[in-house]
């Protein structure tokens, strides 16, 4: 076995959920509508996509303005798109959730899921240092002006660890026992 496949059956194995817990999710009657129903997870795919889409299309320009692009704009102009990327995050929430309550066995024994998880944690900490300390300075910035190194770096994280959450989501299909 190569060096790759014993770490990630290392990680596995330290990340494995009480098999209770994934056969319970999987005798409810939820996840049984959801795999016996045929529509419901398709249309739990296109909802989830379009979250993901409200999401990046709000705070992709967001983070790009904190890091110095279009500095002839105001932050609070992008900052007025973060309602919905709340409401993106909502829908990739419940979504998400449907998911897992229906196939949790196809989830929780997965590498790319455990660390979609770890970047969707990095996010929302990212998220929280920037709504309690650095708001106010962003709103504050002057137009044309430099952004200050702890907005760039509060930028950067945000842009890699949703691109992160993107690729590990979709790697799910590719990884592991998912599908």
């Amino acid at each position: 076995m190569d060096v790759l496949g014993e770490m990630m059956t290392s990680v596995l194995a330290a990340t494995s959920i009480d098999e209770s817990v994934v056969s319970y999710l999987k005798s409810t009657a939820f996840s049984h509508f959801v795999v016996n129903t045929p529509w419901v997870w398709p249309l739990a795919e296109t909802l989830h996509f379009l979250g993901l889409a409200l999401l990046f299309g709000a705070i992709g320009p967001l983070d790009l303005r904190l890091l110095g692009f279009m500095k002839h704009l105001p932050v609070s102009a992008f900052r007025a798109l973060v309602p919905w990327a709340v409401a993106g995050f909502s829908l990739n929430l419940v979504t998400g959730l449907v998911f897992l309550i229906a196939t949790p066995d196809q989830y929780m024994s997965n590498i790319s899921w455990w660390l979609k998880a770890l970047f969707l944690v990095i996010a929302g900490l990212n998220v929280l240092l920037f709504e309690l300390t650095q708001r106010d300075k962003a709103d504050a910035l002057p137009l044309g002006s430099g952004t200050p190194a702890v907005l760039k770096v509060i930028g950067s994280v945000s842009l890699v660890s949703w691109f992160m959450v993107l690729v590990w989501g979709r790697m799910l299909a590719f990884l592991g026992n998912a599908f």
